[in-house]
């Protein structure tokens, strides 16, 4: 079993364990159905046909976090391959083609990309107009990661109970959350990771 294989059944482990919105399914539908104007990679494959996410969104305690379904995939990359109309006749010169936002909260504006170019499929994140960066050696430590970060906001904090009483994270939370998923990440992608999710 592969560790992308290990790290999206405990994803979907803790996702059922939670009864969060949204299933994880095995559709096998890849080559029939990925966009042709996207690039893939085997991980990526491989998580949209045994693990592709049907109306998934993760409350992270901060912002919503919802996965694209392949149905979605296309026109959700409006506003980061192509700009931001909706008729996607206009590719953004500044996003590389080997980037695909599988990820992002709900009101946009954060996406969560694949980097299908490069083995393993690294994952980089973005928010407001930061340049992307890198938060996942591989699409596996990132769903590890945040498999464990959502065990935690929604089994140890009860979601919104990462803030203290004067609205900023708890220590325990952020120091929580630094034991368990630095060492999934290392620290320079944890920092990043972090930064994400709750800078």
């Amino acid at each position: 079993m592969s560790a992308l294989e290990k790290a999206l059944i405990e994803l979907r482990r803790i996702h059922k364990k939670f009864q969060l919105d949204g299933s994880f399914e095995k559709n096998g539908q890849v080559n029939a159905t990925w966009p042709q104007t996207l690039e893939r990679s085997v991980e990526t494959d491989f998580f949209y046909d045994n693990f592709e996410p049907v109306g998934v969104e993760i409350e992270t305690g901060l912002t919503p976090i919802r996965f694209f379904d392949l149905n979605t995939l296309e026109d959700d990359q409006v506003g980061y391959k192509w700009d931001g109309n909706s008729n996607k006749s206009q590719l953004n010169p500044r996003w590389p083609a080997s980037f695909v936002v599988f990820m992002d909260d709900i009101g946009g504006g954060k996406p969560v990309i694949a980097v299908t170019n490069i083995e393993g499929t690294p994952v980089f994140a973005s928010y407001d107009v930061a340049l992307p960066f890198k938060i996942a050696d591989s699409l596996a430590d990132f769903f590890f990661a945040f498999a464990k970060l959502i065990e935690i906001v929604h089994g140890k904090f009860e979601i919104f109970e990462i803030y203290n009483d004067d609205d900023e994270l708890s220590s325990k939370f952020v120091k929580l959350l630094t034991r368990e998923i630095s060492p999934l990440l290392g620290e320079e992608n944890f920092e990043r990771f972090f930064d994400y999710f709750y800078g």
